[in-house]
């Protein structure tokens, strides 16, 4: 189980957490807990309310951050990708409250990630409004690549 040390550093080299003091990431490693997921576990399920019971369960409404091994991203039963250390999701359903937009499957290896709850996170950001900037960059991005990647779907292909 990783220590709050390398949660720390693991935190430092996402860019979701990038230029944070070494203060506020130990606030959020405070504010979290190590989740084991065994080959084959799901970390998240497409569609999954995250409110409800769930809400209020053990597990609450959490985002992860992968510290180790991998896991596949499926939308709509198609894969999406594939996820590793450095890695998170999730983020999406603590900032909006709406489904699951993926289903994660850990891989063979299986994956450990840090998991931050809902009620940490807004915490976290009433605390440090300063941790919203890097986030807001990365949410932009995605939305960016995302549209050009619709956009050249919609591309005829070049005529040889």
């Amino acid at each position: 189980m990783a220590n709050q040390e390398e949660i720390v550093k693991q935190l430092a080299s996402t860019d979701l957490f990038a230029g944070l003091t070494r203060r506020v990431l130990r606030h959020i490693a405070d504010g979290g807990r190590v989740r084991e997921f065994g080959p084959g576990d799901q970390m998240t399920a497409e569609g999954d309310s995250i409110s409800g019971w769930h809400k209020f369960s053990p597990d609450g409404v959490e985002m992860y951050v992968v510290l180790t091994g991998s896991g596949a991203v499926t939308v709509g039963g198609a894969t999406h990708g594939k996820i590793g250390p450095g890695d998170y999701v999730g983020e999406l359903a603590l900032i909006d409250g709406n489904a699951r937009s993926a289903t994660i499957q850990a891989s063979e290896e299986g994956l450990t990630a840090f998991a931050i709850n809902k009620w940490a996170f807004d915490e976290l950001l009433e605390e440090h409004p300063q941790v919203a900037v890097p986030m807001l960059r990365v949410l932009c991005a995605r939305l960016r690549a995302s549209e050009a990647e619709v956009t050249a779907q919609r591309q005829p292909a070049a005529e040889s």
